[in-house]
């Protein structure tokens, strides 16, 4: 009967494993405006002890750019993302080089022409060369506000590089929070990447839409257990515009709770 006995203990090791490997825990990444003032250096050493992935959402391409990934790279961390505008003219590949082989540029779109869609259609291209990837930001107040016209867009471009980031505080501000399983599901084929915070669902001003991930009413499990049954696997940023109170404090407070919500989750 011993054969049996382990036959079935390494049945059960592997089970256990297997679910352990299929656990849902995107990358966090914590977005550049949540930053107190420092050195790259000193970026990189307080996201480490914290425990995120890296920075996202940078306003600054070229040398600058480079330098930041340099630095983060040295401490085994990543520059996710840049965050530029779309135009009739399309981003210059030198502006974007240091993020190539995964990086991704989070594309707002405030106005909308030919002329505009067809330098998507060739920053998606320029980018795709690069292995970085460009996901389409809707914000508030843009031609690109919410995720419907951000899937209208992406589909009129017609690029398998360009995609959507799901931005909450937008979503809560433009769109209904009943509607959040449906216009995920909508998006999926396209959905890139996804930032989240604090918000109130009731929210109507960025002071209430955009908080410390621990704060808020909106309930972030109901998102992320939406990305889980869509076999979400791209990253997460934590949105910080203008979050009041110390910079590091709001950070910690923030991953501590994204630890909560993937914990509840498993």
């Amino acid at each position: 009967m011993k054969p049996y006995y382990l036959i079935i203990s390494f049945i059960l090791t592997m089970c256990v494993t297997a679910r352990a490997d299929d656990a849902f825990k995107p990358e966090f990444y914590a977005f550049f405006n949540g930053m107190p003032p420092m050195s790259y250096e000193d970026e990189a050493i307080m996201l480490k002890g914290l425990g995120y992935n890296g920075i996202s959402q940078i306003y600054v391409g070229g040398d600058e750019l480079e330098q930041r990934v340099d630095v983060y790279r040295k401490h085994g961390l990543k520059v996710l993302s840049v965050y530029l505008g779309a135009s009739d003219k399309p981003i210059n590949a030198n502006l974007v080089k240091s993020l190539e082989n995964g990086g991704m540029i989070e594309l707002t779109v405030k106005n909308i022409s030919p002329e505009v869609i067809e330098s998507i259609r060739q920053t998606a291209e320029m980018a795709a060369q690069l292995n970085i990837r460009v996901a389409v930001y809707p914000h508030h107040g843009n031609a690109v506000a919410t995720m419907p016209q951000a899937i209208d867009l992406v589909e009129k471009v017609s690029h398998p590089n360009l995609g959507i980031m799901f931005n909450l505080c937008h979503f809560l501000k433009n769109e209904k929070a009943e509607d959040l399983e449906s216009v995920l599901g909508k998006a999926a084929p396209y959905l890139f990447s996804v930032s989240t915070c604090g918000a109130n669902l009731d929210g109507k001003n960025w002071d209430t839409l955009i908080q410390t991930l621990d704060k808020g009413t909106f309930p972030q499990k109901r998102l992320f257990a939406a990305l889980k049954k869509l076999n979400f696997t791209g990253p997460v940023g934590l949105q910080c515009f203008a979050v009041k109170g110390d910079k590091r404090t709001n950070l910690k407070n923030s991953i501590d709770a994204w630890k909560t919500i993937l914990n509840e989750l498993q």
